[in-house]
């Protein structure tokens, strides 16, 4: 069996004022980032988060988000790393037509499933994959010496999304890909309390990093 992991690889909100006394009046907007720079970065790591499409079962990562004060967001930032898990492998092309993105409130330290806040499919266009660099000599799954394609994305949701400050959110970001012949996996992001949670088969996974995402208007 595969385990869709990508293991780490080391190589060297919102502004709420409550403006007025208007009920009806949309929440001023969130501005949140943990990207970071990955061209000058001392180490990258990523987890596989997928949702693969030849009958293998999905793995899903999770980063916990606490926004400041209640608002509102319409587009969504994320960075993602492509790997082959054969020794000295190249730096692959992407596999992804398309990224699903949720978020789901919190349920006793997990994410609560059955009831997303918004869960919404991209296509890949709608992602807009840009490509930022490659590193080599870094360990995919279990093989070591393998050269990552890096790349970023930003998507647009169709409605805002509302969000109340101060209460635990989980963000999700899965490529869509053919099978884990390649991985995609979502790649660290600036630290904020430095835990991240990964789902397969069943069974989570906790890992010290956080995850690499932006939230905007």
């Amino acid at each position: 069996m595969i385990r869709p992991a990508i293991l780490l690889a080391l190589a060297t909100a919102a502004t709420l004022a409550a403006c007025g006394k208007d009920s009806n009046e949309v929440p001023n907007p969130v501005s949140v980032s943990t990207l970071k720079d990955i061209v000058n970065a001392d180490n990258i790591e990523a987890r596989t988060s997928q949702i693969v499409t030849d009958g293998s079962g999905p793995s899903q990562v999770f980063d916990d988000v606490t926004f400041d004060e209640d608002g509102t967001f319409t587009k969504v930032g994320w960075q993602g790393a492509y790997c082959v898990q054969a020794t000295g492998s190249a730096a692959p092309d992407p596999t992804a037509t398309g990224f699903t993105v949720s978020l789901y409130p919190d349920n006793a330290g997990k994410p609560d499933l059955a009831h997303p806040v918004v869960t919404h499919a991209f296509a890949l266009a709608d992602a807009h994959q840009t490509f930022v660099d490659t590193w080599d000599g870094l360990t995919c799954g279990t093989a070591p010496n393998t050269t990552w394609s890096l790349y970023q994305y930003s998507a647009t949701l169709p409605t805002p999304v509302t969000v109340t400050g101060g209460t635990r959110y989980w963000l999700s970001v899965q490529a869509t890909t053919p099978s884990y012949a390649v991985y995609f996996g979502w790649t660290d992001g600036t630290p904020v309390n430095s835990s991240s949670l990964q789902l397969f088969d069943g069974t989570y996974t906790t890992f010290p990093v956080d995850r690499a995402y932006s939230f905007g208007s």
